[in-house]
């Protein structure tokens, strides 16, 4: 049994810079460091910023970092890209063009024995008509198509504006709260046979193992530099040196 890795919320592009170069540093020797070791690298959602494919135009941010995920595919790991709530519209470049297998959806996943539930986390806390309304606005042919009208420049202002607008919005939740609300979503998938519900999203790194039932929030790539690892039906979550 192969080692299985999972990360989420690098946000690539969000930051100045100079944090910005830290951040991909450590991103590159982390996935250079998996090349014969991971069988599987889940990336659980919010890895870019922002990701919008035009149909001849490829965003020339972070190129050696989907160099090094190409590295990691033809060494033999599979690459697991769940979409997150920050770069939903991905295409068909990172599927067809890397290899990396791209889910806009919660992924069902069975490593080592354990079922395991692995979701970025958004659709957990997406309560309210609202909420599910804007989500189906946002993913719809028609506001892709829309958007896809826009300058690539223009549209990549618009998104860091968007992005912005979000953190500032994440600031006003209590993440204890936050928190609770997905340990109570994660009890309904041990309900339903899962062995292990793995988030990401909340940003704060997480690990809670009762009765045989884990439950993860695998913080991020901003702060944290935080990974989970599943080795001999163990999970670890660990931190990348900085």
């Amino acid at each position: 049994m192969g080692d299985i890795y999972f990360i989420s919320d690098a946000h690539l592009g969000s930051e100045d810079n100079q944090k910005e170069k830290i951040k991909e540093k450590q991103i590159l020797s982390f996935l250079d460091n998996l090349q014969g070791k991971a069988e599987v690298l889940y990336v659980v959602g919010d890895f870019f910023d922002f990701w919008f494919e035009y149909k001849s135009v490829v965003s020339r941010r972070n190129p050696k970092i989907l160099c090094e995920l190409y590295q990691l595919i033809k060494s033999g790991t599979r690459v697991v890209y769940l979409a997150g709530n920050h770069d939903f519209w991905i295409g068909s470049f990172l599927s067809e063009g890397i290899g990396i297998e791209v889910s806009q959806s919660p992924v069902i996943a069975i490593h080592h024995g354990l079922r395991i539930y692995v979701t970025h986390g958004d659709e957990l806390l997406r309560v309210g008509p609202g909420a599910k309304l804007l989500q189906n606005v946002l993913h719809s042919p028609l506001c892709i198509g829309l958007f896809s009208l826009i300058h690539p420049d223009f549209g990549a202002i618009i998104a860091r504006w968007a992005s912005n607008s979000r953190f500032r919005n994440s600031r006003k939740f209590d993440i204890g709260y936050l928190e609770r609300i997905c340990q109570r979503a994660a009890q309904k998938k041990f309900a339903q046979g899962f062995d292990a519900v793995v988030m990401g999203h909340i940003h704060t790194p997480l690990l809670q193992t009762e009765n045989g039932q884990t439950f993860v929030i695998l913080g991020d790539w901003i702060e944290h530099f935080t990974y989970l690892l599943l080795h001999d039906r163990e999970f670890e979550l660990k931190q990348w040196g900085i």
